[in-house]
């Protein structure tokens, strides 16, 4: 028998002789070219099933998209595989295969072109972003009253900053809409994670209480579980500052407003009291600053004080405390009537 190719009497392989047997051995089979796709949107790539943060196709994507489209001559031992990008040209890549092995007892190597081409597509959340999906709704609400378009306007400011801080470890970290309704304001976020994460920072930046309740909407039948969608409502006090609230039968001047408490001057004994917003339900507006008057001292005692009720302008005399010393008679006086009762503002 003689080799096909150069009609040498050796020992043949497949009607060759192994000089040129080893020749014509193909290590790989290269298919006209190789494809890796990118999202149009954000340009995260899509390597072994999973979408990857990446601002440029590296080396390693690009060896992976080869590798995953050539197949291995099965005779070849000891593979070792490696890529090489020679030019890019937009969204093609010349590259060279560059395959090493051992067949028949010898090592052989053989280097392979390939255009690998860029394909364009959209992430998984990219595709949510443009669709209008999203998990959470945070309601921005104010209790007893109507949002003011200060607090609208720092709330707007606050969700923006937390969305562009959120959004560079949760794609999903945006607002899809918001919505002006005649009780306050809906913000549409795409991450539950991330509403719920901005609903609680609102909290230590505003004060308030924090309520959520969820609803299925649909259901993912690949993973066969239910779809929910979160509402988170923000709801601000419906005092600020310097109002007057009630509290367990005392009256109290509100003087810190804080994400865990809030902070206010008991005007009996004009000393500061800390409140958890768990007592918010049994907490009661009585009065803002629009509500303070001016009276006039009429007579001082080591323990009273007298003024005039600033309605019927008839005396009253008020209990005197030590921070009361520097109030001289005939002196003007900021005072609140509330309940009946006089009290007087320091």
């Amino acid at each position: 028998m003689f080799c096909l190719l150069c009609n040498s009497e050796e020992k043949l392989y497949d009607g060759l002789c192994k000089s040129c047997y080893l020749k014509e051995f193909e290590l790989v089979e290269v298919p006209e070219y190789a494809t890796f796709t990118v999202c149009s949107h954000c340009g995260a790539t899509l390597k072994h099933d999973k979408w990857i943060e990446s601002a440029y196709y590296d080396d390693e994507i690009i060896n992976d998209a080869i590798q995953k489209d050539i197949q291995i001559n099965e005779n070849l031992k000891n593979v070792e595989i490696t890529t090489e990008i020679l030019t890019n040209r937009g969204t093609m890549y010349d590259c060279i295969i560059h395959a090493t092995g051992q067949v028949l007892d010898d090592f052989i190597d053989k280097d392979y072109p390939i255009e690998v081409k860029v394909v364009k597509g959209v992430c998984p959340d990219c595709s949510k972003f443009h669709s209008g999906y999203y998990e959470a709704v945070i309601q921005l609400r104010a209790d007893d009253r109507k949002l003011e378009e200060e607090e609208i306007q720092k709330a707007d400011e606050f969700i923006s900053n937390e969305i562009q801080r959120l959004c560079k470890t949760n794609k999903l970290a945006y607002v899809t809409e918001r919505i002006v309704l005649k009780e306050g304001v809906d913000y549409q976020v795409g991450s539950h994670n991330a509403a719920h994460k901005i609903a609680e920072n609102m909290q230590k930046q505003f004060g308030g209480i924090i309520t959520e309740s969820r609803k299925i909407v649909g259901r993912d039948k690949s993973k066969s579980r239910d779809l929910y969608r979160s509402w988170i409502s923000v709801r601000l006090p419906s005092f600020h500052k310097d109002d007057f609230i009630e509290y367990k039968d005392k009256i109290l001047r509100i003087e810190k407003i804080g994400s865990h408490k809030f902070v206010g001057l008991n005007l009996s004994n004009y000393e500061s009291e800390s409140i958890s917003w768990k007592e918010y339900d049994r907490i009661k507006k009585v009065g803002n600053t629009d509500d303070v008057k001016v009276s006039t001292v009429t007579n001082i005692t080591p323990t009273e004080i007298q003024v005039l009720d600033p309605e019927t302008y008839m005396p009253i005399d008020l209990k005197k405390t030590e921070n009361m010393n520097h109030i001289n008679i005939g002196q003007e006086i900021n005072v609140i009537k509330l309940k009946n009762k006089i009290y007087i503002i320091i």
